[in-house]
Protein backbone atom coordinates (compact mmCIF):
# COMPACT_ATOMS: atom_id res chain seq x y z
CA UNK A 1 0.00 0.00 0.00
CA UNK A 2 2.82 2.37 0.88
CA UNK A 3 4.58 1.53 -2.41
CA UNK A 4 1.38 2.22 -4.36
CA UNK A 5 0.92 5.62 -2.71
CA UNK A 6 4.53 6.53 -3.37
CA UNK A 7 4.35 5.61 -7.08
CA UNK A 8 1.05 7.18 -8.14
CA UNK A 9 0.56 7.64 -11.87
CA UNK A 10 -2.14 8.79 -14.22
CA UNK A 11 -4.81 6.13 -14.94
CA UNK A 12 -4.33 4.42 -18.29
CA UNK A 13 -7.06 5.45 -20.68
CA UNK A 14 -6.70 2.21 -22.67
CA UNK A 15 -7.61 0.09 -19.62
CA UNK A 16 -10.76 2.15 -19.00
CA UNK A 17 -11.66 1.88 -22.70
CA UNK A 18 -11.33 -1.90 -22.50
CA UNK A 19 -13.84 -2.06 -19.63
CA UNK A 20 -16.24 0.28 -21.46
CA UNK A 21 -15.98 -1.74 -24.67
CA UNK A 22 -16.82 -5.01 -22.92
CA UNK A 23 -19.82 -3.44 -21.20
CA UNK A 24 -21.17 -1.89 -24.40
CA UNK A 25 -20.72 -5.07 -26.44
CA UNK A 26 -22.39 -7.20 -23.77
CA UNK A 27 -25.30 -4.78 -23.34
CA UNK A 28 -25.98 -4.48 -27.05
CA UNK A 29 -25.89 -8.22 -27.82
CA UNK A 30 -27.59 -9.25 -24.58
CA UNK A 31 -30.49 -6.81 -24.92
CA UNK A 32 -31.01 -7.57 -28.61
CA UNK A 33 -31.17 -11.34 -28.33
CA UNK A 34 -33.05 -11.34 -25.02
CA UNK A 35 -35.77 -9.24 -26.66
CA UNK A 36 -35.75 -11.49 -29.73
CA UNK A 37 -36.09 -14.71 -27.72
CA UNK A 38 -38.68 -13.35 -25.32
CA UNK A 39 -40.98 -11.83 -27.96
CA UNK A 40 -40.61 -14.85 -30.24
CA UNK A 41 -41.30 -17.55 -27.64
CA UNK A 42 -42.84 -16.06 -24.50
CA UNK A 43 -46.53 -16.70 -25.25
CA UNK A 44 -46.30 -19.58 -27.69
CA UNK A 45 -45.59 -22.50 -25.37
CA UNK A 46 -46.99 -24.08 -22.25
CA UNK A 47 -43.81 -23.79 -20.19
CA UNK A 48 -45.24 -25.94 -17.41
CA UNK A 49 -45.44 -28.90 -19.78
CA UNK A 50 -41.80 -29.87 -19.24
CA UNK A 51 -40.38 -28.33 -16.08
CA UNK A 52 -40.07 -24.95 -17.76
CA UNK A 53 -40.18 -21.47 -16.21
CA UNK A 54 -42.74 -21.04 -13.42
CA UNK A 55 -43.91 -17.75 -14.91
CA UNK A 56 -46.52 -18.02 -17.64
CA UNK A 57 -44.79 -15.26 -19.62
CA UNK A 58 -41.10 -15.65 -18.81
CA UNK A 59 -38.25 -13.41 -19.90
CA UNK A 60 -35.97 -15.65 -21.94
CA UNK A 61 -32.59 -14.01 -21.60
CA UNK A 62 -29.42 -14.21 -23.62
CA UNK A 63 -25.94 -13.26 -22.44
CA UNK A 64 -22.72 -13.47 -24.49
CA UNK A 65 -20.96 -15.23 -21.59
CA UNK A 66 -24.02 -16.95 -20.15
CA UNK A 67 -24.84 -18.88 -23.33
CA UNK A 68 -21.36 -20.31 -24.01
CA UNK A 69 -21.37 -21.37 -20.34
CA UNK A 70 -24.69 -23.13 -20.95
CA UNK A 71 -23.26 -24.50 -24.20
CA UNK A 72 -20.53 -26.40 -22.33
CA UNK A 73 -23.17 -28.04 -20.13
CA UNK A 74 -25.46 -28.98 -23.01
CA UNK A 75 -22.62 -30.23 -25.20
CA UNK A 76 -21.47 -32.60 -22.46
CA UNK A 77 -25.06 -33.82 -22.05
CA UNK A 78 -25.24 -34.54 -25.78
CA UNK A 79 -21.98 -36.50 -25.55
CA UNK A 80 -23.57 -38.60 -22.81
CA UNK A 81 -26.69 -39.16 -24.94
CA UNK A 82 -24.57 -40.15 -27.95
CA UNK A 83 -22.44 -42.68 -26.11
CA UNK A 84 -22.92 -46.26 -27.28
CA UNK A 85 -21.42 -48.77 -24.80
CA UNK A 86 -18.83 -51.08 -26.35
CA UNK A 87 -17.86 -54.36 -24.75
CA UNK A 88 -14.18 -55.00 -24.16
CA UNK A 89 -12.10 -57.82 -22.68
CA UNK A 90 -8.92 -57.95 -20.63
CA UNK A 91 -6.73 -60.52 -18.88
CA UNK A 92 -6.73 -60.19 -15.10
CA UNK A 93 -3.91 -61.64 -13.00
CA UNK A 94 -3.90 -61.70 -9.19
CA UNK A 95 -1.16 -62.83 -6.83
CA UNK A 96 -1.31 -63.58 -3.11
CA UNK A 97 1.47 -64.67 -0.78
CA UNK A 98 -0.13 -67.29 1.42
CA UNK A 99 2.37 -66.88 4.26
CA UNK A 100 2.33 -63.04 4.51
CA UNK A 101 -1.22 -62.63 3.16
CA UNK A 102 0.05 -59.81 0.92
CA UNK A 103 -1.78 -59.55 -2.39
CA UNK A 104 -1.83 -57.48 -5.56
CA UNK A 105 -3.48 -57.30 -8.97
CA UNK A 106 -1.45 -57.07 -12.18
CA UNK A 107 -2.57 -54.90 -15.08
CA UNK A 108 -2.37 -56.30 -18.59
CA UNK A 109 0.14 -54.54 -20.83
CA UNK A 110 -2.43 -54.37 -23.63
CA UNK A 111 -4.94 -52.74 -21.24
CA UNK A 112 -8.07 -53.97 -23.03
CA UNK A 113 -9.16 -55.07 -26.51
CA UNK A 114 -12.53 -54.99 -28.23
CA UNK A 115 -12.27 -58.33 -30.05
CA UNK A 116 -13.32 -61.27 -27.87
CA UNK A 117 -11.77 -63.88 -30.15
CA UNK A 118 -8.38 -62.10 -30.06
CA UNK A 119 -8.65 -61.75 -26.29
CA UNK A 120 -9.24 -65.47 -25.91
CA UNK A 121 -6.14 -66.21 -28.01
CA UNK A 122 -4.00 -64.01 -25.74
CA UNK A 123 -5.64 -65.50 -22.65
CA UNK A 124 -5.09 -69.15 -23.54
CA UNK A 125 -1.31 -69.44 -22.86
CA UNK A 126 -1.70 -67.34 -19.69
CA UNK A 127 -4.26 -69.75 -18.26
CA UNK A 128 -2.66 -72.98 -19.49
CA UNK A 129 -2.12 -75.71 -16.91
CA UNK A 130 1.23 -75.28 -15.24
CA UNK A 131 1.72 -71.71 -16.50
CA UNK A 132 3.98 -69.70 -14.21
CA UNK A 133 4.73 -66.00 -14.06
CA UNK A 134 8.30 -64.73 -14.00
CA UNK A 135 9.32 -61.40 -12.47
CA UNK A 136 11.15 -59.56 -15.25
CA UNK A 137 11.98 -56.34 -13.46
CA UNK A 138 11.43 -54.40 -10.25
CA UNK A 139 11.90 -50.64 -10.42
CA UNK A 140 11.82 -48.26 -7.50
CA UNK A 141 11.71 -44.52 -8.12
CA UNK A 142 11.12 -41.48 -5.95
CA UNK A 143 7.76 -39.80 -6.50
CA UNK A 144 6.34 -36.55 -5.21
CA UNK A 145 3.13 -34.70 -4.61
CA UNK A 146 3.74 -30.99 -4.92
CA UNK A 147 1.98 -28.42 -2.75
CA UNK A 148 -0.52 -26.09 -4.43
CA UNK A 149 0.38 -22.70 -5.84
CA UNK A 150 -0.79 -19.60 -3.97
CA UNK A 151 -4.51 -19.09 -4.33
CA UNK A 152 -6.03 -17.09 -7.21
CA UNK A 153 -9.74 -16.38 -7.61
CA UNK A 154 -10.30 -19.03 -10.26
CA UNK A 155 -8.46 -21.69 -8.27
CA UNK A 156 -10.35 -20.69 -5.12
CA UNK A 157 -13.69 -21.13 -6.94
CA UNK A 158 -12.66 -24.54 -8.29
CA UNK A 159 -11.42 -25.84 -4.96
CA UNK A 160 -14.34 -24.45 -2.95
CA UNK A 161 -16.68 -26.36 -5.25
CA UNK A 162 -14.62 -29.57 -5.25
CA UNK A 163 -13.43 -29.68 -1.63
CA UNK A 164 -16.11 -27.77 0.27
CA UNK A 165 -19.14 -28.50 -1.92
CA UNK A 166 -19.95 -24.80 -2.02
CA UNK A 167 -20.99 -23.27 -5.34
CA UNK A 168 -18.50 -20.82 -6.83
CA UNK A 169 -20.76 -17.77 -6.57
CA UNK A 170 -21.71 -18.52 -2.96
CA UNK A 171 -18.07 -19.20 -2.09
CA UNK A 172 -17.11 -15.83 -3.56
CA UNK A 173 -19.79 -14.11 -1.50
CA UNK A 174 -18.50 -15.75 1.69
CA UNK A 175 -14.95 -14.75 0.75
CA UNK A 176 -16.09 -11.16 0.16
CA UNK A 177 -17.66 -11.11 3.64
CA UNK A 178 -14.44 -12.42 5.20
CA UNK A 179 -12.47 -9.78 3.29
CA UNK A 180 -14.78 -6.97 4.41
CA UNK A 181 -14.31 -8.14 8.01
CA UNK A 182 -10.53 -8.14 7.59
CA UNK A 183 -9.91 -11.89 7.93
CA UNK A 184 -8.62 -12.62 4.40
CA UNK A 185 -7.13 -10.62 1.55
CA UNK A 186 -9.07 -9.33 -1.45
CA UNK A 187 -10.56 -12.47 -3.08
CA UNK A 188 -10.70 -11.22 -6.67
CA UNK A 189 -7.19 -11.67 -7.99
CA UNK A 190 -5.46 -13.35 -10.91
CA UNK A 191 -2.17 -13.49 -9.01
CA UNK A 192 -0.86 -16.90 -7.95
CA UNK A 193 2.62 -16.01 -6.74
CA UNK A 194 3.88 -14.01 -3.77
CA UNK A 195 6.33 -11.17 -4.27
CA UNK A 196 9.75 -11.57 -2.62
CA UNK A 197 8.94 -8.67 -0.22
CA UNK A 198 5.92 -10.50 1.23
CA UNK A 199 6.46 -11.46 4.89
CA UNK A 200 5.06 -14.98 4.73
CA UNK A 201 6.55 -16.15 8.02
CA UNK A 202 4.79 -13.38 9.95
CA UNK A 203 1.43 -14.64 8.70
CA UNK A 204 2.30 -18.22 9.63
CA UNK A 205 3.40 -17.07 13.10
CA UNK A 206 -0.06 -15.62 13.77
CA UNK A 207 -1.54 -19.12 13.50
CA UNK A 208 0.78 -21.04 15.84
CA UNK A 209 -1.81 -20.91 18.65
CA UNK A 210 -4.71 -22.28 16.63
CA UNK A 211 -6.12 -25.49 18.19
CA UNK A 212 -6.34 -27.31 14.84
CA UNK A 213 -3.40 -26.20 12.71
CA UNK A 214 -1.28 -24.34 15.27
CA UNK A 215 1.13 -27.24 15.84
CA UNK A 216 1.73 -27.52 12.10
CA UNK A 217 2.34 -23.76 11.81
CA UNK A 218 4.90 -24.00 14.63
CA UNK A 219 6.69 -26.87 12.89
CA UNK A 220 6.65 -24.90 9.65
CA UNK A 221 8.60 -22.08 11.32
CA UNK A 222 11.07 -24.43 13.04
CA UNK A 223 14.20 -24.60 10.82
CA UNK A 224 15.12 -28.00 12.24
CA UNK A 225 12.05 -29.65 10.70
CA UNK A 226 13.02 -28.69 7.15
CA UNK A 227 9.32 -28.22 6.45
CA UNK A 228 9.48 -24.66 5.09
CA UNK A 229 9.60 -24.10 1.35
CA UNK A 230 9.05 -20.78 -0.38
CA UNK A 231 5.78 -20.97 -2.33
CA UNK A 232 5.92 -21.89 -5.98
CA UNK A 233 4.73 -19.59 -8.75
CA UNK A 234 1.73 -20.28 -10.94
CA UNK A 235 3.02 -17.68 -13.41
CA UNK A 236 0.24 -15.08 -13.07
CA UNK A 237 0.51 -11.61 -11.56
CA UNK A 238 -2.20 -9.00 -12.14
CA UNK A 239 0.06 -6.34 -10.52
CA UNK A 240 -2.92 -5.26 -8.40
CA UNK A 241 -3.57 -7.82 -5.66
CA UNK A 242 -1.61 -10.63 -3.99
CA UNK A 243 -2.88 -14.22 -3.85
CA UNK A 244 -5.73 -14.90 -1.44
CA UNK A 245 -4.32 -15.43 2.06
CA UNK A 246 -5.34 -14.97 5.71
CA UNK A 247 -4.85 -11.46 7.11
CA UNK A 248 -6.18 -11.85 10.65
CA UNK A 249 -6.03 -14.75 13.06
CA UNK A 250 -9.17 -16.19 14.63
CA UNK A 251 -9.94 -19.48 16.32
CA UNK A 252 -13.56 -19.03 15.22
CA UNK A 253 -16.07 -16.21 15.48
CA UNK A 254 -19.28 -16.83 17.42
CA UNK A 255 -21.50 -15.39 14.68
CA UNK A 256 -19.96 -17.35 11.80
CA UNK A 257 -22.04 -19.99 10.08
CA UNK A 258 -20.58 -23.31 8.97
CA UNK A 259 -19.74 -22.13 5.45
CA UNK A 260 -17.83 -19.10 6.65
CA UNK A 261 -15.84 -21.26 9.07
CA UNK A 262 -14.99 -23.76 6.34
CA UNK A 263 -13.97 -21.11 3.80
CA UNK A 264 -11.70 -19.36 6.31
CA UNK A 265 -10.18 -22.68 7.33
CA UNK A 266 -9.57 -23.58 3.70
CA UNK A 267 -7.83 -20.27 2.96
CA UNK A 268 -5.55 -20.71 5.99
CA UNK A 269 -4.75 -24.35 5.27
CA UNK A 270 -4.08 -23.60 1.61
CA UNK A 271 -1.68 -20.81 2.60
CA UNK A 272 0.20 -23.06 5.05
CA UNK A 273 0.34 -25.83 2.45
CA UNK A 274 1.79 -23.62 -0.26
CA UNK A 275 4.59 -22.60 2.15
CA UNK A 276 5.47 -26.25 2.80
CA UNK A 277 7.78 -28.87 1.36
CA UNK A 278 6.52 -31.39 -1.17
CA UNK A 279 5.32 -34.82 -0.04
CA UNK A 280 7.85 -37.56 -0.77
CA UNK A 281 7.16 -41.17 -1.65
CA UNK A 282 8.73 -44.18 -3.29
CA UNK A 283 6.97 -45.93 -6.16
CA UNK A 284 7.68 -49.58 -6.90
CA UNK A 285 6.78 -51.10 -10.28
CA UNK A 286 6.90 -54.89 -10.73
CA UNK A 287 6.68 -56.25 -14.27
CA UNK A 288 6.04 -59.94 -14.96
CA UNK A 289 5.76 -62.20 -17.97
CA UNK A 290 2.98 -64.78 -18.09
CA UNK A 291 2.42 -66.86 -21.22
CA UNK A 292 4.29 -64.30 -23.33
CA UNK A 293 2.10 -61.45 -22.14
CA UNK A 294 3.35 -58.55 -20.00
CA UNK A 295 1.67 -57.44 -16.79
CA UNK A 296 2.62 -54.86 -14.17
CA UNK A 297 1.60 -53.62 -10.74
CA UNK A 298 2.45 -50.49 -8.80
CA UNK A 299 2.80 -49.69 -5.12
CA UNK A 300 3.60 -46.51 -3.22
CA UNK A 301 5.26 -46.03 0.16
CA UNK A 302 4.83 -42.51 1.56
CA UNK A 303 8.09 -41.35 3.16
CA UNK A 304 7.14 -37.79 4.22
CA UNK A 305 3.64 -36.33 4.05
CA UNK A 306 4.74 -32.72 4.72
CA UNK A 307 2.08 -30.33 3.30
CA UNK A 308 -0.52 -33.12 3.18
CA UNK A 309 -0.60 -33.07 7.00
CA UNK A 310 -2.26 -29.65 6.97
CA UNK A 311 -4.33 -30.16 3.81
CA UNK A 312 -7.05 -32.74 4.47
CA UNK A 313 -8.65 -32.08 1.08
CA UNK A 314 -5.99 -34.20 -0.60
CA UNK A 315 -4.63 -37.60 0.36
CA UNK A 316 -1.93 -40.03 -0.69
CA UNK A 317 -2.83 -43.61 0.05
CA UNK A 318 -0.07 -46.16 0.49
CA UNK A 319 -0.22 -49.41 -1.48
CA UNK A 320 2.25 -52.08 -0.39
CA UNK A 321 3.33 -54.89 -2.71
CA UNK A 322 4.20 -58.52 -1.96
CA UNK A 323 7.87 -59.30 -1.45
CA UNK A 324 8.99 -60.49 -4.90
CA UNK A 325 12.47 -60.64 -6.40
CA UNK A 326 13.68 -60.15 -9.96
CA UNK A 327 13.88 -63.52 -11.74
CA UNK A 328 11.54 -65.20 -9.25
CA UNK A 329 8.68 -67.35 -10.59
CA UNK A 330 5.27 -67.92 -9.04
CA UNK A 331 1.86 -69.34 -9.80
CA UNK A 332 -0.80 -66.62 -9.91
CA UNK A 333 -3.66 -66.89 -7.45
CA UNK A 334 -6.07 -66.08 -10.28
CA UNK A 335 -5.92 -65.73 -14.06
CA UNK A 336 -9.20 -64.81 -15.71
CA UNK A 337 -10.61 -63.24 -18.85
CA UNK A 338 -12.87 -60.40 -17.79
CA UNK A 339 -15.15 -58.12 -19.72
CA UNK A 340 -16.53 -54.64 -19.27
CA UNK A 341 -18.25 -51.87 -21.17
CA UNK A 342 -17.08 -48.38 -22.06
CA UNK A 343 -18.82 -45.69 -20.04
CA UNK A 344 -20.09 -42.28 -21.12
CA UNK A 345 -18.29 -39.16 -19.94
CA UNK A 346 -19.40 -37.73 -16.61
CA UNK A 347 -21.58 -34.66 -16.36
CA UNK A 348 -19.55 -31.51 -15.98
CA UNK A 349 -18.56 -30.67 -12.43
CA UNK A 350 -18.20 -27.05 -11.45
CA UNK A 351 -14.42 -27.37 -11.45
CA UNK A 352 -14.56 -28.70 -15.03
CA UNK A 353 -16.93 -25.93 -16.11
CA UNK A 354 -14.72 -23.19 -14.66
CA UNK A 355 -11.68 -24.77 -16.32
CA UNK A 356 -13.43 -24.71 -19.71
CA UNK A 357 -14.48 -21.09 -19.21
CA UNK A 358 -10.91 -20.17 -18.31
CA UNK A 359 -9.52 -22.09 -21.29
CA UNK A 360 -11.82 -20.35 -23.77
CA UNK A 361 -11.79 -16.88 -22.20
CA UNK A 362 -15.45 -16.87 -21.13
CA UNK A 363 -15.66 -14.16 -18.48
CA UNK A 364 -12.91 -12.97 -16.16
CA UNK A 365 -11.65 -14.35 -12.88
CA UNK A 366 -14.08 -11.98 -11.13
CA UNK A 367 -17.15 -12.85 -13.25
CA UNK A 368 -16.98 -16.59 -14.03
CA UNK A 369 -18.85 -17.57 -10.86
CA UNK A 370 -21.47 -14.94 -11.63
CA UNK A 371 -22.05 -16.32 -15.15
CA UNK A 372 -22.55 -19.81 -13.74
CA UNK A 373 -24.99 -18.49 -11.15
CA UNK A 374 -26.91 -16.57 -13.83
CA UNK A 375 -27.27 -19.73 -15.91
CA UNK A 376 -28.77 -21.47 -12.87
CA UNK A 377 -31.07 -18.60 -11.92
CA UNK A 378 -32.41 -18.29 -15.45
CA UNK A 379 -33.55 -21.90 -15.21
CA UNK A 380 -31.23 -23.08 -18.00
CA UNK A 381 -29.26 -25.58 -15.91
CA UNK A 382 -29.32 -27.44 -12.59
CA UNK A 383 -26.46 -28.22 -10.19
CA UNK A 384 -26.56 -31.31 -7.96
CA UNK A 385 -25.50 -30.32 -4.43
CA UNK A 386 -23.63 -33.51 -3.53
CA UNK A 387 -21.66 -34.04 -6.74
CA UNK A 388 -21.59 -30.40 -7.96
CA UNK A 389 -22.43 -31.73 -11.44
CA UNK A 390 -24.48 -29.77 -13.99
CA UNK A 391 -27.38 -30.84 -16.18
CA UNK A 392 -29.26 -28.67 -18.66
CA UNK A 393 -32.95 -28.08 -18.08
CA UNK A 394 -35.34 -28.70 -20.98
CA UNK A 395 -35.41 -24.95 -21.65
CA UNK A 396 -31.61 -24.65 -21.62
CA UNK A 397 -31.20 -27.60 -23.96
CA UNK A 398 -34.02 -26.36 -26.20
CA UNK A 399 -32.38 -22.96 -26.72
CA UNK A 400 -28.95 -24.38 -27.50
CA UNK A 401 -30.51 -26.98 -29.81
CA UNK A 402 -32.42 -24.21 -31.61
CA UNK A 403 -29.31 -22.08 -32.11
CA UNK A 404 -27.44 -25.11 -33.38
CA UNK A 405 -30.18 -25.94 -35.92
CA UNK A 406 -30.32 -22.28 -36.99
CA UNK A 407 -26.60 -22.31 -37.72
CA UNK A 408 -25.90 -19.77 -34.97
CA UNK A 409 -22.99 -21.64 -33.42
CA UNK A 410 -21.27 -18.37 -32.54
CA UNK A 411 -24.03 -17.66 -30.01
CA UNK A 412 -23.55 -20.81 -27.91
CA UNK A 413 -20.03 -21.96 -28.74
CA UNK A 414 -17.14 -20.14 -27.02
CA UNK A 415 -15.23 -18.98 -30.09
CA UNK A 416 -16.85 -15.58 -30.75
CA UNK A 417 -16.68 -14.63 -27.09
CA UNK A 418 -13.05 -15.71 -26.88
CA UNK A 419 -12.33 -13.49 -29.91
CA UNK A 420 -14.10 -10.57 -28.24
CA UNK A 421 -12.07 -11.02 -25.06
CA UNK A 422 -8.82 -11.07 -27.04
CA UNK A 423 -9.87 -7.82 -28.75
CA UNK A 424 -10.71 -6.23 -25.40
CA UNK A 425 -7.29 -7.25 -24.09
CA UNK A 426 -5.72 -5.59 -27.13
CA UNK A 427 -7.56 -2.38 -26.24
CA UNK A 428 -6.12 -2.53 -22.72
CA UNK A 429 -2.63 -2.91 -24.18
CA UNK A 430 -3.15 0.07 -26.48
CA UNK A 431 -2.86 -2.01 -29.65
CA UNK A 432 -6.32 -1.23 -31.02
CA UNK A 433 -9.03 1.37 -30.43
CA UNK A 434 -12.26 0.93 -28.52
CA UNK A 435 -14.38 2.23 -31.41
CA UNK A 436 -13.01 -0.27 -33.92
CA UNK A 437 -13.59 -3.22 -31.56
CA UNK A 438 -17.13 -2.12 -30.69
CA UNK A 439 -18.01 -1.57 -34.35
CA UNK A 440 -16.59 -4.98 -35.29
CA UNK A 441 -18.69 -6.59 -32.55
CA UNK A 442 -21.81 -4.74 -33.72
CA UNK A 443 -21.27 -5.94 -37.28
CA UNK A 444 -20.87 -9.54 -36.16
CA UNK A 445 -23.88 -9.39 -33.83
CA UNK A 446 -26.07 -7.83 -36.53
CA UNK A 447 -25.14 -10.60 -38.95
CA UNK A 448 -26.18 -13.24 -36.38
CA UNK A 449 -29.36 -11.31 -35.55
CA UNK A 450 -30.47 -11.09 -39.18
CA UNK A 451 -29.80 -14.79 -39.56
CA UNK A 452 -31.95 -15.49 -36.50
CA UNK A 453 -34.83 -13.31 -37.70
CA UNK A 454 -34.99 -15.24 -40.95
CA UNK A 455 -35.39 -18.55 -39.08
CA UNK A 456 -38.19 -17.93 -36.60
CA UNK A 457 -39.95 -21.09 -37.76
CA UNK A 458 -36.84 -23.15 -37.02
CA UNK A 459 -36.64 -21.61 -33.53
CA UNK A 460 -40.26 -22.49 -32.80
CA UNK A 461 -39.92 -26.00 -34.20
CA UNK A 462 -36.85 -26.76 -32.09
CA UNK A 463 -38.37 -25.44 -28.86
CA UNK A 464 -41.53 -27.38 -29.75
CA UNK A 465 -39.55 -30.61 -29.39
CA UNK A 466 -39.33 -29.86 -25.65
CA UNK A 467 -42.53 -27.94 -24.81
CA UNK A 468 -46.17 -28.22 -25.81
CA UNK A 469 -47.75 -25.37 -27.77
CA UNK A 470 -49.79 -22.94 -25.73
CA UNK A 471 -53.53 -22.97 -26.44
CA UNK A 472 -55.38 -19.78 -27.19
CA UNK A 473 -52.28 -17.57 -26.90
CA UNK A 474 -51.18 -15.08 -29.50
CA UNK A 475 -48.70 -15.89 -32.20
Amino acid sequence: LAHALETLREPRRSEADAVDARQEIDLRSGASFTRFLTLSLQNKFDWSSNLGPTSGSPVISYGPCQFPTLGFIVKRQWEIYAHVPEEFWYVHVAYRNESTRQACDFEWGRKRIFDKFAAEIFFEPCSAEGAVARVESIRENPTYKWPPYPLSTIEFAKRASSYLRIGSQEAMKVAEDLYQAGFISYPRTETDKFSPEFDLRAIVAEHTSHPQWGAYASNLLDPQTGLWRNPGSGGHDDKAHPPIHPTKFTAGEANWDNKKKRVYEFVVRHFLACCSEKAVGSESVIQIDLGGEKFSTRGVAVKARNWLDVYPYRNWNQASLPDLREGETFRPHEVSLRSGHTRPPEKLKETDLIAKMEQHGIGTDATMAQHIETTLKRGYALREDQTMQFSPTPLGEALVYAYKEMGLDNLWQPFLRAYTESQVSSIACGQITKSSVVQDAIDKTQAQFRKALAQLMVLERCVGHFFAKSRGRGR
